[in-house]
């Protein structure tokens, strides 16, 4: 993995410079990297296949890691479902606390 693997997101000189003062979660981008070269490979190899060649590429993580990390979801949608519906609730509790004011 060289270079900024997250370009639509962000710049290379933010991605940079985030990087650099250790405000990326490098575990997190090397996964989001990984499933989505192995969504490019799909249509040229077999999932076997792509796990090797990913393998290759990243030699310390060994083959059924690389496949759990591509098969799993990562928690974003968890995540992002948990903050909304935080957001909600404190926001009916800003609506009660202004109507027990009133």
């Amino acid at each position: 993995m060289c270079g900024n693997p997250i370009k639509e997101f962000i710049s290379d000189h933010l991605y940079n410079e985030l990087s650099a003062k250790g405000f990326l979660n490098e575990r997190a981008i090397r996964d989001y990297y990984l499933k989505k070269r192995f969504i490019e490979l799909r249509s040229a190899y077999a999932p076997r296949e792509i796990f090797s060649l990913l393998q290759e590429e990243f030699p310390y993580i060994c083959e059924d890691t690389i496949r759990k990390i591509i098969y799993t979801r990562n928690g974003t949608d968890s995540f992002m479902a948990n903050f909304i519906s935080v957001r909600h609730d404190r926001k009916s509790c800003r609506v009660d606390s202004e109507l027990s004011r009133a």
